[in-house]
């Protein structure tokens, strides 16, 4: 098998590889930046999914806390009112006490 040379001292053998080489390196980018150019939205998607996601943990913790908030506030306000409750009953008390003292004096 005689081997030919171009001008240039390359082998056309060399050169179907060369050619061939540089088609496969070009079919698998483009093949690449196909499905990079597909994904792309998922992915980005992906990442907005978990960001909502924290937010809406964030969110939920912040909710608890404010339930708490309102849950202890309740009670306290519950308390106050049973001790002006109670500081009426006495202050009724007093003056009954003190209307039967007016009535005995008359």
């Amino acid at each position: 098998m005689k081997k030919t040379t171009n001008g240039n001292g390359e082998s056309k053998i060399r050169k179907v590889i060369f050619n061939e080489l540089t088609l496969i390196i070009a079919m698998v980018s483009l093949v690449s930046g196909v499905i990079f150019w597909v994904t792309s939205p998922q992915t980005e998607t992906e990442i907005r999914i978990v960001k909502l996601e924290s937010q809406i943990e964030h969110n939920q913790t912040v909710v608890e806390a404010l339930e708490k908030i309102k849950n202890n506030d309740f009670i306290e306000l519950h308390l106050k009112m049973d001790q002006i409750e109670s500081r009426q009953i006495e202050i009724l008390q007093a003056m009954a006490a003190i209307q039967q003292q007016l009535s005995t004096i008359e």
